[in-house]
């Protein structure tokens, strides 16, 4: 069941969606490989780039809200207000016959692969709706076409009939068109941006947040003796974000970033990305790699090519490696962070047998955000979905893990490190099983 936690326990700006496990643009690779690239507009960079994953986990932040409240507590800044009420007939296609109207806003006749994805959203709501019960709510999916215009147009829309919290949208610039008539309105958002730009006061992110699987990774392989890295990254707004977390972490870990070597999708930038960083590895024991697709393995094996010993220097990755073959020569021993696998894998089995194909992250994001939403409104709670409701410090669990939504709109998550072992990806590193009241996940 997707619970409260009882224990006390950002799509990079782009092109395209969520940043995480996802397919990039198809470009050329190295030895006839090809390279697939995460879309980033996306932590949209599992199966988050394209679509793929991805804020610190470890870092010490005021989480808001105490567990306990007593009447000495001074008031929030917030309002809270009860649900809304729907009103009239509901433009769009419904899913459940609830007392509560929710909207979710997808982007269901864009073009190129963002069909898709919305389809994956859409699915994954549908399935979430039959697992809670068709009363729980009425779901409301609008189609915002992909566009800021559209996004304002069906949020007005949704505020019009009623809908007491909006799901989505899913880019980042829809999410800021959205909520530039939900926060007005007094309507709390959960989208699926994972530019962390999108986020506001009362605007949370769903999604797996790049710099928050960067700091994971990182600390666990500095915990481990592997404090002195040189990277590859790809150029962009992903490489950037990655680079500034790199550094961030490894400076609170006492670490260092020996050198940063980017590249496009090409053969020959890559090639020359590799022999910028050479000199730079004399002094490192890691090779950090954030990409996903096929970005890992062509890198590893032009690193191999010009001499450089993988057993030596291991390479570190992030979630973004779920879309690699894992059961390449040149990935075994290599170090990632990613959401914790066990929720998701059922999830997944379900998803195949009603719908025929695996779902991405996004399915799991969209199920996780339906349920959630579910479970909160059959607790009767008048507020079940206001901004205090939603911000609970303990946190939820879903088939993505556990996450918490923090007072800056961010997602926190409890994220686990894994190492490749003859083609598979074992736990070395637990998830964490409950967040503090006001301190990072507890490891």
């Amino acid at each position: 069941m997707y619970a409260q936690q009882q224990k006390p326990v950002r799509e990079i700006r782009g092109q395209s969606g969520p940043v995480g496990h996802g397919a990039r643009q198809n470009m050329k690779s190295i030895f006839s490989a090809r390279l697939s690239r995460h879309a980033t507009s996306k932590l949209g960079f599992g199966t988050l780039l394209g679509t793929m994953l991805l804020l610190s986990a470890c870092q010490s932040v005021n989480y808001g809200l105490p567990q306990t409240q007593t009447t000495s507590n001074p008031a929030p800044a917030f309002v809270e207000t009860s649900l809304a009420i729907k009103t009239g007939v509901a433009e769009g296609e419904v899913l459940g016959s609830g007392q509560t109207r929710v909207a979710l806003l997808l982007p269901m006749t864009a073009t190129g692969n963002v069909t898709a994805i919305a389809t994956e959203y859409r699915n994954a709501a549908e399935l979430a709706i039959q697992t809670r019960g068709e009363n729980t709510m009425e779901l409301v999916i609008k189609d915002t076409g992909g566009t800021a215009a559209g996004a304002i147009a069906r949020t007005e829309e949704a505020v019009r009939e009623g809908a007491a919290i909006i799901l989505g949208p899913v880019f980042s610039g829809s999410v800021t068109s959205a909520a530039s008539v939900a926060s007005p309105n007094n309507r709390m958002m959960i989208a699926f941006s994972s530019d962390p730009g999108a986020a506001s006061d009362g605007v949370f992110l769903m999604s797996f947040l790049p710099d928050q699987i960067v700091d994971r990774t990182v600390t666990y392989a500095a915990s481990i003796g592997m404090s002195s890295m040189a990277a590859i990254l790809p150029n962009g707004a992903y490489g950037l974000l990655v680079e500034r977390q790199l550094r961030e972490t490894l400076a609170q870990r006492g670490g260092e970033l020996t050198g940063v070597a980017r590249y496009d999708y090409s053969n020959d930038s890559i090639v020359a990305a590799v022999k910028e960083i050479l000199p730079a590895l004399e002094e490192a024991n890691a090779i950090f790699i954030p990409d996903g697709g096929t970005a890992p393995i062509a890198l590893a094996r032009v690193l191999q090519s010009e001499g450089v010993n993988l057993r030596e220097k291991r390479l570190i990755g992030t979630g973004q490696w779920r879309s690699s073959d894992l059961t390449s020569a040149f990935l075994q021993g290599a170090l990632f962070a990613d959401m914790d696998q066990a929720g998701f894998e059922s999830f997944k089995n379900r998803y195949r047998e009603k719908y025929g194909t695996a779902p991405s992250v996004n399915g799991g994001l969209g199920y996780d955000a339906v349920t959630l939403v579910a479970d909160l409104l059959a607790s009767g709670n008048p507020q079940a979905l206001s901004r205090r409701s939603l911000e609970n410090p303990t946190g939820f669990q879903g088939v993505t893990g556990l996450f918490r939504f923090l007072p800056d709109g961010g997602t926190q998550r409890g994220l686990a490190v894994y190492q490749i072992v003859e083609g598979q990806a074992n736990v070395v590193d637990s998830a964490p099983t409950y967040f503090g009241p006001t301190t990072s996940a507890q490891f």
